[in-house]
């Protein structure tokens, strides 16, 4: 009989446990997804901004700005410190790529945005540079 016991107590304990591991896992991803959109998303603008030559009032620049904004919020929210730190580095600059300060402050930032979302950057800032915005 105290055996039966302790092995239902043991089932229980054990199914417990593995629902709380498992929900904890399930945030984490969520949250690291939430990330890693937003840091997609405002790269996208960013790129996308220094690629078209949109007139300031025009539609298609409204919903660039609406995007990065929203992207920006996001990082905000889920961004670890040092990405927001390098993300209002970049926008102190003004968020453009056109002096090579801005394009080395963006190629930090994506640098930090590697780092948090990967544990590591894998990349040297000047090899980002010169991928995402060519050698100049």
């Amino acid at each position: 009989m105290i055996i039966a016991l302790l092995s239902f107590l043991g089932v229980i304990a054990g199914a417990s446990l593995q629902y709380i591991f498992t929900r904890h896992l399930e945030n984490q991803k969520h949250h690291r997804s939430l990330r890693t959109q937003a840091y997609t998303d405002y790269l996208k603008s960013v790129c996308e901004q220094a690629t078209l030559a949109l007139q300031s009032q025009s539609p298609e620049s409204r919903e660039l700005l609406a995007r990065m904004v929203d992207s920006k919020s996001r990082i905000c929210l889920y961004g670890s410190e040092a990405v927001v730190s390098s993300l209002a580095a970049f926008e102190q600059i003004g968020p453009a790529l056109n002096t090579s300060e801005q394009r080395n402050c963006f190629a930090n930032m994506v640098s930090a945005m590697r780092k948090d979302s990967k544990g590591r950057s894998g990349a040297s800032v000047d090899s980002l540079e010169i991928i995402l915005m060519g050698s100049q």
